[in-house]
């Protein structure tokens, strides 16, 4: 082989040799700052999350909890609602364990039937605090207890907000049959169920952010 074609072996070994090292520094950085955000922690409304709260800073909303490369953070502000009081039905719902995209099956499922689902509806528009409408959504049942699982952590941040904590029966976006949906009871992490209709129940957004 012509030294000139060495040459441009070599080259070529380097650079492909920088770009993998540029690669593994990266994804190690993204591991990393995973690995560092837990539940309790604040999340700012230009998308920082910080162990403190920082002075002058909007505090849009709570960290839940942590699953791959996904952070779920509890919303400021809950209501009581109605998951539909002219009885929807989105038996897709059911077994949908991603709230964000049983938000989207239900609101999709209103239109059609020319109903309101006014628990998901109302955290779809929410826009309080830095959360833009179409950010949030209504979690499922699962996500709800992977939120109770961390509640302490949670409630301890909401409370230096002053905003109301977890505690009470929660609305998933899950529902149970063709009158009832999925709650959870955030003081005792029972599962159970509640008719469509009653208002009782709370509603509370949660925002997913992508690291």
């Amino acid at each position: 082989m012509k030294k000139e074609n060495l040459e441009q072996v070599n080259r070529l070994v380097q650079k492909l040799g920088l770009l993998f090292q540029k690669v593994k520094e990266a994804f190690s950085a993204k591991v990393s700052k995973s690995s560092e955000i837990l539940p309790g922690m604040y999340v700012y409304a230009d998308g920082s999350i910080s162990a403190k709260r920082k002075a002058k800073r909007q505090v849009k909303a709570v960290v839940g909890y942590v699953e791959g490369k996904t952070v779920y953070a509890v919303c400021l502000k809950k209501t009581g609602l109605s998951w539909s009081f002219h009885h929807l039905k989105v038996k897709a719902s059911r077994n949908m364990i991603s709230g964000k995209e049983a938000t989207r099956k239900i609101l999709a499922a209103a239109i059609k039937q020319r109903k309101n689902a006014e628990a998901v509806q109302w955290c779809y528009a929410y826009a309080e605090d830095g959360v833009i409408p179409g950010e949030a959504f209504l979690p499922s049942l699962e996500e709800l207890e992977k939120l109770y699982a961390n509640k302490e952590a949670i409630n301890r941040s909401l409370s230096a907000l002053n905003a109301r904590k977890l505690d009470g029966q929660y609305l998933s976006s899950a529902e149970y049959d063709m009158d009832s949906a999925c709650l959870l009871d955030m003081d005792s992490g029972d599962r159970g169920c509640g008719y469509k209709h009653l208002f009782i129940y709370y509603a509370r957004p949660v925002i997913a952010i992508q690291l």
